[in-house]
């Protein structure tokens, strides 16, 4: 009896090592259809509205996921062999038994972020994804170092990370699923260096911060420049503002000169950072888009 209980047993385990398997890789399949049809549909959303998106046409997509456990996914966009941009997708923390995937930010162009070309080498580097400031994580013997993932550049060895500022952004603050690119605003055609004028070093006063409505309607020749203090202020990052993008006529975003277009979340921009503008030429106002 105990023997055909043991055979019985048995049995049930090696059925169940069997049919798991098979559950496990349709539930992953399932997700890796949902995530790819999701990220098409945001690129050719993005390609329709906005001609600086042109080489995203076509083009073929590959996805790694940042960090583990953090639930965001960066999607590397190739054409004909070269680099022509990025996305980084979360995975909302109010999902059901669907997914419901995010847009935390994109961008145009060869360089994208943690690219292999700027990857610390020979040492072990964490990937961590946080907006302006993601960086990739070096563990050296007695000290840790924060390399920028955007340019690759080694931080000072006082520069900390600071707690993670994108995650704390709601929903309704991202591009969700089906949603589409509504209305697209280049303020500079010319790529604008932020240090050709350095106002925004010397403007220490406490006036408001520039609203979305005062960024859609300044069409004045002065530029925007949006500064951000990295890991606990230890550096200051000055980004040209060049273009706004709003979705579904709700969901705004910033996109800043950064080696190439990027776009993050207006209200994280709001968040992390301050708009300077200076007016040099007669100012015209351009309507909110309906």
């Amino acid at each position: 009896m105990a023997s055909k209980m043991t055979r019985s047993v048995c049995a049930l385990l090696c059925a169940l090592a069997i049919a798991w398997p098979a559950v496990t890789h349709a539930e992953e399949t399932d997700w890796d259809k949902r995530f790819h049809t999701q990220v098409q549909q945001w690129m050719n959303t993005i390609i329709e509205r906005d001609p600086s998106f042109r080489d995203w046409k076509n083009a073929r997509i590959d996805a790694q996921s940042l960090g583990a456990n953090q639930h965001q996914w960066l999607v590397s966009i190739t054409r004909d062999g070269r680099q022509v941009g990025y996305m980084v997708v979360g995975e909302s923390p109010a999902s059901g038994t669907q997914p419901t995937f995010v847009l935390l930010e994109y961008g145009v162009g060869e360089y994208i972020l943690f690219d292999d070309a700027f990857a610390p080498r020979a040492v072990a580097a964490e990937p961590v994804y946080d907006g302006f400031a993601s960086h990739w994580l070096v563990a050296r013997q007695e000290q840790r170092e924060l390399v920028d993932a955007k340019t690759g550049e080694t931080y000072p060895a006082s520069a900390v990370a600071g707690p993670p500022v994108i995650t704390t952004l709601s929903e309704a603050e991202l591009v969700r699923p089906e949603e589409v690119l509504t209305a697209a605003r280049v303020l500079s055609g010319a790529v604008q260096d932020p240090f050709d004028r350095i106002d925004w070093l010397t403007d220490t006063s406490n006036r408001r911060q520039l609203t979305w409505t005062d960024l859609w309607q300044k069409t004045s020749a002065g530029p925007v420049t949006l500064t951000v203090p990295l890991h606990h202020s230890n550096v200051l990052a000055p980004f040209a503002v060049q273009s706004l993008h709003l979705w579904n006529g709700r969901a705004a975003y910033v996109g800043v000169w950064d080696e190439g277009l990027r776009f993050v979340p207006y209200a994280y921009a709001m968040k992390v950072g301050q708009f300077h503008t200076v007016d040099t030429g007669a100012h015209k106002t351009s309507s909110l888009p309906e």
